[in-house]
């Protein structure tokens, strides 16, 4: 039997509906609502006879789906404990895990300066409820720079081994086969500051103009996950830098991973005798190896007779073929397998034919120009030289393999200079039959298969993936660079690798699921969960509140629901 029941609670009224029964031969309550104040119910009332709804004063909206995702997960790897484990609990202000978190959940999803991060970011979110120390002091740029100053370069290689720890085992991700690669990142770091990181170089986005940051990347062949990141001079080439790191490489992976029979792969811009004897030196392990051979190393092995190859077996090949070879490479016994994909040559033969037909109409003009001097018509500048024709026709012909297929003669005859020019067809033929679509590999893999090298190789693209996804200006983006020191460089290129482990975590739990989606993707649809929070203003001048959400269906609501992130939501 239901009844209403009054209690009092400093002096007001409250009312509940109550359930009674008998329980073992006594009343007892079983069920009690809470029905709310007499005007509470008398609203109530007039709604039910068909009163105007009221409607919110306003609503705010709070980021949630993406935010709450990432959180999530970082608890569940105890990424917080383990910054501040390392670093060691602040007497005041925010833990530096706490600031840490935040800063790679905020690259994430919506990079934001320091300067605006607590105003524009941090309060449009759901994060205040589960950072409660957070505030507009500590969450600024100097407050970030207090924290980022406890961070050193060893205490950052100790978190990142540890958090990897962490990925490799709840996920059982396989460390028998490690993908290695650089890159760097351009910067806006003054000429005059001191830093040794950031230096001018080689950039890869061709910004000669600005000081760029090297990184060096680690990562799984599932799901492209960081394992290890290290950054270094941006002006260090490739085959220096993979010398510096592979001893760290080394000893970091013996922290994760007990089983030594482990191979290493990386492109060709790493190779030296060297780099190889490091690789295989047992201290505390080696390093198995897959790596690839520049095509002017073993211009024998292109010769080979299409004859020689066979066929890969497998869908994930197509029609791609390949021989193997035993030679010495580096000074190591090696096996080698060249491989011919179409694929590759169809795409590399649309890239020489654009540049055959730009080239074409360069050379064509510059050849024009020189007969029109020849003819009499002024130009203003200085006087063509062959010095200077040469060395337009060469900067003409930079592009690959250009220098060989076009020959050219510049010759002077009464002063007057001139250029004449084709293409060499037995050159470019040559090309054609025995470089373009062709690669070569190289590996200590005796034991292994055709298929198995060349999968093990083609598996560099995640590192790749990885890179192409932190110069993405959407998500996890890595620039702009906005600090100045080395320490400080050091500890943002932390957080951004960070951001972008979480988010290709979070991605291998939606492919576990079923569902295969990209990061980029994946970050999308999340990022369109808000959280409502309406506002209403009674009739006694006091503010009721309700929440709800976007919209939430499809996989993001299966994900959301398996993992309970609505624990993460703004409390009301």
């Amino acid at each position: 039997m239901t009844s209403l029941v009054t209690k009092i609670k400093k002096g007001r009224p409250y009312y509940y509906a109550v359930d009674s029964a008998r329980v073992n031969g006594k009343p007892r309550i079983i069920k009690q609502v809470y029905l709310g104040t007499i005007e509470k119910m008398m609203e109530a009332s007039d709604l039910s006879k068909g009163s105007k709804i009221q409607e919110p004063d306003h609503a705010v909206v709070l980021e949630f789906g993406a935010i709450a995702a990432l959180l999530d997960l970082a608890e569940r790897l105890g990424v917080r404990q383990i910054i501040n484990d390392e670093v060691g609990k602040r007497s005041q202000g925010l833990p530096v895990g706490d600031s840490i978190l935040l800063a790679a959940i905020n690259r994430a999803v919506r990079p934001v300066s320091k300067n605006v991060f607590f105003e524009d970011w941090f309060l449009e979110t759901v994060l205040p409820n589960s950072f409660p120390l957070a505030n507009k002091k500590n969450l600024s740029s100097q407050g970030y720079w207090n924290n980022m100053s406890l961070i050193t370069s060893e205490a950052i290689r100790n978190i990142e081994d540890k958090i990897t720890a962490q990925v490799v085992q709840k996920y059982n991700i396989s460390t028998n086969c490690l993908l290695f690669d650089n890159t760097n990142f351009i910067s806006y770091i003054d000429t005059d500051n001191p830093s040794t990181l950031a230096k001018r170089g080689k950039s890869k986005e061709h910004r000669s103009d600005l000081r760029i940051v090297g990184l060096s990347l680690m990562v799984s062949p599932e799901n492209n996950i960081p394992l290890f990141h290290e950054p270094y001079p941006g002006n260090t080439n490739d085959a220096k830098r993979f010398s510096e790191i592979i001893d760290s490489l080394k000893s970091r992976c013996q922290k994760i991973q007990q089983d030594t029979d482990l191979t290493l792969v990386f492109d060709r811009g790493n190779n030296s005798a060297s780099n190889i004897e490091k690789l295989i030196q047992n201290d505390p392990f080696s390093f198995h190896y897959v790596g690839g051979l520049k095509q002017n190393q073993c211009q024998d092995l292109l010769m080979t007779p299409k004859e020689a190859y066979q066929r890969l077996e497998g869908d994930t090949f197509g029609e791609t073929t390949a021989f193997r070879a035993t030679r010495e490479e580096f000074g190591k016994a090696a096996t080698v397998v060249v491989t011919d994909n179409p694929d590759l040559f169809r795409l590399q033969m649309r890239g020489i034919t654009n540049n055959i037909e730009k080239c074409r109409q360069e050379l064509t003009e510059l050849a024009g120009k020189l007969k029109e001097r020849e003819g009499g018509k002024k130009f203003r500048g200085q006087q063509y030289t062959e010095e200077s024709v040469l060395s337009k026709v060469k900067n003409i012909l930079t592009a690959e393999h250009m220098k060989n297929i076009f020959e050219y003669d510049i010759k002077t005859n009464n002063g007057y200079i001139s250029l004449d020019f084709n293409i060499n067809e037995e050159k470019f033929s040559y090309i054609k039959d025995h470089i373009l679509g062709k690669s070569v590999l190289f590996t200590d893999r005796h034991e292994w298969t055709n298929e198995q090298i060349v999968g093990a190789y083609r598996a560099q693209y995640h590192v790749e993936e990885c890179f192409k996804q932190m110069k993405n200006n959407d998500y996890l983006t890595f620039t702009p660079i906005r600090h100045y020191t080395d320490k400080h460089i050091a500890v943002h290129s932390f957080y951004c690798v960070l951001a972008l482990t979480l988010a290709s975590v979070l991605n291998l739990e939606f492919k576990r699921m079923g569902y295969k989606i990209s990061i980029n993707t994946m970050l999308k649809e999340l990022v369109k969960i808000k959280q409502v929070i309406n506002y209403y203003i009674l009739s006694n001048k006091n503010i009721n509140k309700t929440t709800t959400f976007t919209e939430i269906k499809g996989i993001v609501k299966e994900y959301i629901d398996k993992y309970n992130l609505l624990k993460h939501a703004s409390k009301i």
